[in-house]
């Protein structure tokens, strides 16, 4: 199966592959958990503190070889409705790509998800910086163009 390829199929508006070493970590991206600003701290088994350090996390995510970069894009429309809407969608797709990967025989996988969705942990937790993984993979990030861009990621082994 070509990954990039049944991504787009699927409905994400950006897909690539890249080596996991080519992730940056942040840790002080850790706070961003700790403040609480998605509502799921210390609440939901795939976030921290429950997910485990960030050297534990780093360590996990760089014991995949690959990664496939997911991205869809929105329109900013200011709605948190549909801001969550469309990032639960996002990982909804994720999670179907995930289990074809399976399917096709790539049954150890990691899901870094838009969030934490289900027993998934976000890039956040992870403290990936997103904006220099979208540059690794060929993708926009934070730009002023009005768009919103949710990024998950399926880590696998070659």
């Amino acid at each position: 199966m070509d990954l990039m390829q049944e991504a787009i199929l699927m409905g994400f508006s950006g897909a690539a592959v890249m080596d996991t070493k080519e992730l940056v970590f942040v840790p002080e991206y850790r706070t961003f958990c700790e403040e609480n600003l998605c509502g799921c701290y210390n609440l939901n088994p795939a976030c921290p503190p429950a997910s485990g350090t960030v050297e534990e996390m780093k360590q996990r995510a760089l014991s995949y070889e690959k990664t496939l970069v997911l991205q869809t894009t929105q329109e900013d429309l200011h709605d948190p409705v549909e801001y969550k809407k469309e990032k639960l969608l996002h990982n909804k797709m994720t999670e179907e790509l995930a289990e074809k990967m399976r399917a096709e025989g790539k049954t150890d996988i990691l899901i870094m998800s838009a969030g934490p969705y289900k027993k998934n942990s976000c890039m956040s937790a992870y403290c990936v910086d997103a904006q220099k993984m979208a540059d690794a993979a060929g993708m926009l990030c934070w730009t002023d163009d009005g768009n919103i861009r949710y990024f998950s990621q399926i880590l696998f082994h070659e």
